[in-house]
């Protein structure tokens, strides 16, 4: 079974209990947690899926960071599951089909935009709200600065790319100039 495949299932399983007791937002925000703390101690994954490390360890290490955490009991031990059957490293992606999941279940997509100088705040509102109303669906949009391009904007969401950049529009001029060469 595939890392993503064996993620989805585990996220499944866990937005299926967080759906059914309405704890989604409380599950997404002990992974979110989580996760961040999986990357700050980069060898405590290791410790915890380590084959020379006996799972009674295991456990006792996952049982320390737990208790300093006030994690909902049900996440805690979906926690000690994922730990218990060796599955620790592929938490980032459990987290990650989990966030989607719910998105999916919320009517959200998430999108990334690319700009070469950071937006205001009345040009990001003006641009979710017309990607909103272009999909018919709540959006998120989070900015990332590229210099490469130059001007405009490179929008990704909902697995469609729309390219308004000025690096876009010189790269279609100098194709269409190298074609009308050809002639």
């Amino acid at each position: 079974m595939s890392s993503n495949t064996t993620a989805q299932k585990y996220a499944e399983a866990l937005f299926g209990i967080g759906k059914s007791s309405g704890k989604l937002a409380v599950f997404q925000a002990n992974a979110e947690d989580f996760s961040k703390i999986l990357e700050n101690a980069k060898d405590l994954k290791t410790a915890l899926s380590h084959p020379n490390i006996r799972r009674v360890q295991r456990k006792a290490i996952l049982d320390g960071i737990l208790s300093g955490c006030s994690y909902d009991p049900v996440f805690a031990n979906f926690l000690r599951l994922v730990v218990d059957r060796g599955r620790i490293q592929y938490f980032s992606k459990i987290v990650a089909s989990f966030a989607k999941l719910r998105d999916e279940a919320d009517g959200r997509v998430r999108g990334v935009v690319y700009v070469a100088a950071p937006m205001n705040a009345s040009q990001r509102e003006r641009l979710r709200q017309k990607v909103q109303q272009s999909l018919g669906k709540e959006v998120v949009i989070e900015e990332r600065i590229d210099p490469d391009i130059i001007g405009g904007l490179r929008l990704e969401v909902d697995g469609r790319v729309y390219d308004s950049s000025l690096q876009r529009h010189l790269e279609r001029m100098r194709e269409a100039m190298l074609e009308r060469s050809e002639l």
